[in-house]
């Protein structure tokens, strides 16, 4: 209940939908082919001074196998997914989290968190993938992995497309419940994570914001000896983001052309031009919030590869232990496209046009109330209820 006045809270004094981010995992594209997804919500009819609204199609799966453009395949199980896609300018972004297993990858079983969007150059599909899969603390000595894998569950909630102005936006959170801090030992200790994401479509390009709100009111640190810390004591926590750029069914990653420390590129030329189609930026401003009100802070990012797979870690320092309630940040994603037709969002099933070519991702350090319609659970059904262990 406290999550969901605290969300309520945050959001009433908002007066005009901000931009969003977004984050993937590799085995994500091993469902693109067939999502099965039907319309939810439809926007104001558009005139000539408002933006066409995007499709927004969601999706609920339980215990199916995934396909492969349309392909069904015994590599990946899916035990439960929630999905969003957006369909804008001839670009797809599909907003995911899933509980997979694979009896041939066991290294991709788990929770995952996924913001994937979807090109066609030339007729080839390419996804940029950004990810995540765990949190990480940082207390005393210790470093904390916490993957969403031990979460109790997960679910996704969402608004109707409505328009700010003359800009379609909406909204969308999806929320981890019961993380537990420690993979192995102290089942006491828990976080609750909820990625809350506003969405804000305009002629050219799509802004994706994604509040990443951590709740610790059940979150307890323990020493190595088993003692638990004392209060007041400072922690950091961490957001690991993967990215990386595929074309689906083709082997790894596509290997970038160049990297820094605040950029990945890959050189795909089209009509003799590079483009560009995502940025990534990372906001080190974070709120903190506790029993007497709330304060702002700085945080801290970085970026740098894994052979041909990048890492991005969003830090959030100066948190209290026992004081610290619960923290929020804005990451943010920008999605460049062609400009956007009424016709044009013909949802997933359409032939995403030739818009890229090179994607630069950006990590970079400190560079009103909604009504939602949450998606409910089989008749019948009750939390949990005929769905697999986490693994």
């Amino acid at each position: 209940m406290w999550r969901k006045e605290m969300f309520f809270i945050l959001f009433e004094k908002r007066n005009s939908i901000q931009k969003s981010i977004a984050i993937f995992a590799v085995a994500g594209l091993l469902i693109i082919g067939s999502l099965n997804l039907v319309p939810f919500a439809s926007a104001d009819e558009s005139t000539a001074e408002k933006i066409p609204a995007p499709r927004v199609d969601e999706a609920h799966k339980y215990n199916v196998w995934g396909e492969v453009n349309g392909v069904l395949t015994h590599d990946l199980y899916i035990n439960e997914e929630w999905s969003i896609a957006v369909t804008h300018g001839d670009v797809m972004t599909l907003i995911d989290t899933r509980n997979i297993s694979s009896p041939l990858q066991n290294n991709i079983s788990g929770v995952d968190y996924q913001n994937n969007i979807h090109y066609r150059i030339n007729g080839t599909l390419y996804i940029a993938q950004f990810s995540i899969n765990e949190a990480r603390f940082l207390i005393g000595n210790q470093t904390i992995r916490s993957p969403l894998s031990t979460c109790s569950d997960f679910e996704l909630e969402y608004s109707p497309v409505r328009y700010n102005g003359t800009l379609p936006t909406f909204d969308c959170n999806i929320t981890y419940e019961d993380i537990r801090v420690y993979q192995s030992g102290h089942p006491d200790s828990t976080f609750d994570l909820t990625l809350i994401h506003h969405i804000r479509a305009n002629w050219n390009q799509t802004d994706d914001k994604i509040e990443a709100f951590f709740n610790f009111n059940n979150t307890r640190f323990y020493q190595s000896n088993g003692t638990e810390y004392d209060e007041n004591v400072p922690f950091t926590a961490e957001l690991v983001y993967t990215m990386s750029l595929r074309i689906p069914g083709v082997g790894e990653p596509i290997t970038p052309t160049s990297r820094t420390n605040t950029t990945m590129k890959y050189d795909i030329m089209f009509n003799g031009a590079p483009l560009t189609i995502s940025r990534l930026e990372m906001k080190d401003s974070f709120t903190i919030y506790n029993g007497t009100g709330s304060c702002a802070s700085m945080g801290y990012s970085s970026m740098n590869t894994q052979g041909v797979v990048g890492e991005v870690v969003h830090g959030f320092p100066n948190l209290t232990y026992r004081d610290t309630q619960s923290m929020k940040s804005d990451p943010e994603i920008t999605v460049f496209h062609d400009r956007v037709s009424e016709s044009g969002n013909q949802g997933p099933g359409v032939q995403w046009g030739a818009v890229v070519a090179v994607i630069a991702i950006i990590a970079v350090g400190a560079v009103s109330a909604v009504v939602f319609l949450k998606k409910r659970k089989k008749k019948g059904e009750t939390k949990g209820e005929n769905k697999p262990k986490k693994p």
